[in-house]
This record gives C-alpha cells, sequence and structure tokens, in this order.
C-alpha cells in the first residue's frame, strides 16, 4: 500500500496507538487512502466524546480504555502518538513482533506533495516556525505551518501542492520513531536539558534531536546554532549546512554585527536591518529571527519582504506576551517558558528585577545553576504547583513567597510589584519552567487563566 507513489507503507492494517491530536490525524488520512484502521486509548470513551464520535464516523475500530499489546494482533504497523513514551509495553512487543513503529509526523511525511521545512530545539521552535511561515507567505508561497504548532501534519500533509511547503515544528518526543524522515531544511535553534523524566539522560535527548538530519543530503540544507556548542558537536549529516549567530559573521547563513542583521548567501552578502527594528523581545527572540532567516536562505526571499515580516512580526500567545499594565505594574504571559532554559532567556529579557511567578509539575530539571540569575533579576518569586519546595531548596536565600492557587500569585505579585513602581520594579512576570500538567490542562490554558486574572485585578482596581 502506498500514500504516495515514492513511499510505501508496510502493510494495510495499522494500529493507531492514542487517540488525541496526532493519533486522531493519522487515523484521518489513514482512512481517507481506505486502509483498515484500529485505534485504542488507555481513557474510556466517556472522556474523549469528540474523539469517539469522529473516530465512529471515519469508520475505524476503536477500543477504548485499554491499549495493550494484545492490540498488535491482525496488525501489520503502529503509528505512535507523541504524548506516549516509547518505553511502553506495545511499544516493545511491536518491536519484538518486527511490527514498524511510526510517529505521525513520519506518517505525514510520507503523504506529504510539499518539501517539509522543519525546526526543533529545546526552546524557541514555535516563534520560529511561526515566522518562518510569515516571511514564506510574505513572499507569496503556498504554506502551512503545522507539527507541534497549528494542526498535525497529517492533517495538512496532502493539501499543499509540490511547488508549496509545509513548515513543521518538530519535537524530541515525535523524533522517538521516526527513521525516513528528509527534510529539505532542518534548523537546530539549541539544546538545554528538557523532558529528562522522559528521555533520562542529556545525550539520548542531544541524539534524538539530531535524528532529524540524519537522512538529508544533497540538495538539503541543515541550519545550526553556531553559539551552541551542545548543537555544534553534534554532526548534522550530509546536507549543506547554514549557520546563524549573534556573535559574529557566518560561512553562509545569517548572524548579528555591530546591531545590523546580515546574511552572507552563495558568495554575496546583504545588510537587512537593524536588530532595534524587531517586534520581537529579548535576545533570544533575536536568535529566533535570525535562525528564521538563515532557514529561509535556500527560498530566496527578496531582502525587502524579509524587513517588512521582521519589522510588523510580533510573536505568538503565551511568549513574553504583555497582558496589561495595571497602576504602572506589567504583567507578562510567557507560559510556554515550560523549562529552565526558557526560564533563564525570559529574565535576562528585562532590563530591572521582576517579580517571577514560577513553578508547576518538576520535569527532573536542576533548578540551582539559574540561583545567581534569579538573585540578580527578580525582587520576589511567587512559587506555585507540585516543584514550589524543589525549587524553593535550589533557590536559597531568595526572597520566595508560596501560592496555592494561580489567584493568589498574581495577587501577590501584583502588591509586592506595586510597592516597587517608584524604584524600577514594574513587572508581574508567569514563567514557570515547569510543565503545567499539575495545576492546568497545557501551557496555553495556564496562560489564558493568568490573563483571565489579570484582568480580574484591572476590573477590581478600576472600581477602588
Amino acid at each position: 500500500m502506498t500514500i504516495d507513489a515514492r513511499h510505501p507503507l508496510p502493510g494495510t492494517r495499522p494500529l493507531v496507538v492514542g487517540a488525541a491530536r496526532s493519533g486522531l490525524a493519522a487515523a484521518r488520512l489513514l482512512r481517507a487512502h481506505g486502509l483498515a484502521v484500529r485505534v485504542c486509548d488507555a481513557r474510556a470513551a466517556a472522556e474523549r466524546p469528540e474523539a469517539a464520535r469522529d473516530l465512529e464516523a471515519l469508520g475505524a475500530e476503536t477500543r477504548w480504555g485499554r491499549d495493550d499489546p494484545a492490540l498488535l494482533e491482525g496488525r501489520d504497523f503502529v503509528v505512535w502518538s507523541p504524548g506516549i513514551p516509547v518505553a511502553h509495553p506495545t511499544a516493545a512487543a511491536a518491536r519484538a513482533a518486527g511490527l514498524p513503529l511510526l510517529s505521525e509526523l513520519e506518517l505525514g511525511f510520507l503523504a506529504a506533495h510539499a518539501p517539509l521545512v522543519c525546526v526543533t530545539g529545546t526552546n524557541g521552535k514555535s516563534t520560529t516556525t511561526d515566522l518562518v511561515g510569515a516571511i514564506l507567505r510574505a513572499a507569496g508561497r503556498e504554506v502551512e505551518v503545522c507539527g507541534n504548532i497549528g494542526r498535525a501534519l497529517c492533517d495538512v500533509a496532502e493539501s499543499v501542492g509540490p511547488t508549496g511547503l509545509l513548515v513543521v515544528e518538530v519535537s524530541s518526543f515525535q523524533l522517538e520513531t521516526v527513521d525516513r524522515l528528509k527534510p529539505f531544511v532542518a534548523t537546530w535553534l539549541n539544546l538545554t536539558s528538557d523532558h529528562l523524566d522522559r528521555h533520562h539522560d542529556f545525550e539520548t535527548y542531544g541524539a534524538l534531536k539530531q535524528k532529524l538530519f540524519a537522512r538529508q543530503g544533497e540538495g538539503d540544507y541543515a541550519v545550526r546554532n553556531a553559539d551552541d556548542p551542545e548543537v555544534v558537536r553534534r554532526r548534522a549529516g550530509a546536507a549543506t549546512p547554514l549557520a546563524f549567530s549573534r556573535r559574529g559573521p557566518v560561512d553562509e547563513g545569517a548572524w548579528l554585527e555591530a546591531g545590523e542583521i546580515a546574511l552572507a548567501w552563495r558568495g554575496g552578502t546583504e545588510r537587512v536591518l537593524p536588530s532595534r527594528e524587531l517586534r520581537l523581545r529579548g535576545p533570544h527572540n533575536l536568535a529566533n529571527a535570525l535562525a528564521a532567516l538563515a532557514t529561509t536562505l535556500p527560498l530566496e526571499v527578496a531582502p525587502e519582504l524579509l524587513r517588512r515580516t521582521l519589522r510588523s512580526y510580533a510573536g505568538l500567545e503565551h511568549r513574553l506576551e504583555l497582558v496589561a499594565v495595571v497602576e504602572g505594574v506589567q504583567f507578562v504571559n510567557d507560559s510556554k517558558a515550560t523549562n529552565v532554559g526558557s526560564l533563564e532567556v525570559a529574565l535576562a529579557s528585562f532590563d530591572d528585577p521582576v517579580v517571577l511567578i514560577a513553578g508547576g509539575r518538576d520535569k527532573g530539571q536542576d533548578f540551582a545553576p539559574l540561583l545567581e540569575t534569579v538573585r540578580r533579576r527578580t525582587r520576589l518569586v511567587v512559587l506555585i504547583g507540585e516543584g514550589a519546595e524543589r525549587i524553593t531548596t535550589a533557590w536559597p536565600g531568595v526572597p520566595v513567597r508560596r501560592a496555592a492557587t494561580l489567584a493568589e500569585a498574581v495577587d501577590l505579585g501584583f502588591d509586592a510589584a506595586r510597592a516597587q513602581v517608584a524604584a524600577g520594579g514594574r513587572v508581574v512576570l508567569l514563567s514557570p519552567g515547569c510543565a503545567s500538567f499539575d495545576m492546568f490542562s497545557d501551557f496555553e490554558d495556564r496562560g489564558r487563566r493568568f490573563k483571565a486574572e489579570v484582568t480580574r485585578l484591572q476590573t477590581k482596581e478600576a472600581h477602588t
């Protein structure tokens, strides 16, 4: 059976494990091609009523409330959802039985008509992916931004023609089960400690990111962060190398020099614009912008279109998003900061010390290396969630308050920042450095709840 003549599938009777966003997208694609799809999920159908209805309408066979190895009976390959660890017994049983294990990402690649432009890294993936999409749309290209951001790749893979582009945010979870993925352009933003609760050690995590480049060859491009030694020391495969740097020129790619963003491509150079003209805030977003420029170099976008897009692009929700100013206090939503590295870059984005709201579900990270940064760059830390105790222990001598709810944290933060307005302490920053699942459904839910609490505070202060 083939979805695309270039990419034969290993059978006609797949088991899709997981009925969340990725699993449903895979099931839709496979059923559209007439495959006999079985979908399983450990949750009961009553917990996923919309998914249950969708799968019934597709004519997929479903097994709710179980995802055990017995479901492999009569199946010839498995599509694995990224939210389920590959240490799962069913994944182990599939491998032992010689059944191919595909990620939804790889299935989408096999079905795609358009080349893939993929972006990975620990931090900055969503912003960079979205900015690449914005640049290519400005150039008049047919583009779908998808993957870990927006819609799943399987939902859009066949909707973009061969002259278009699929711009895909790629996570380490998705890369656990890829073997044939071959992007036209692959970009590696950075590598810092994250997801060690799942990947167990840093080297395994880095090796998963490296898989994005493994099958690239002549005619493909590998974009890497020249400033990150962990990225530089890992081989990028056989693709043509490009780079980006905030520290100075690169052979081919994008860099910052004397406050100017510059490009080098095929023997020529181009000054794009002063970095101060970017709408994006913070040094990490400057790196994201440079990465996006290097990523689009092989697609030869006119410099004037690059300038126009960089000057207008404001970024994504939940990434250093200014929510409101209440009595001189700025509330900034950086709920997407789910690890230590993204928390560190958020703190570096402000000139004056902030009141920091942090905490949530810990992922096995070490918060101790942030101690000096937190001491210098915060006036008070308000901690929430399961990780509060561990963070408190890692940051001795830092003024800390504990809050049982996000509403309480916002109130504590406001009181502390308001008392410091005259001294420059004008920012309450939600940058948790942790996952959200202990208190919220996801980081977006956490960010929306934060914004709702700020709105509540605005209304309250307006009537006092």
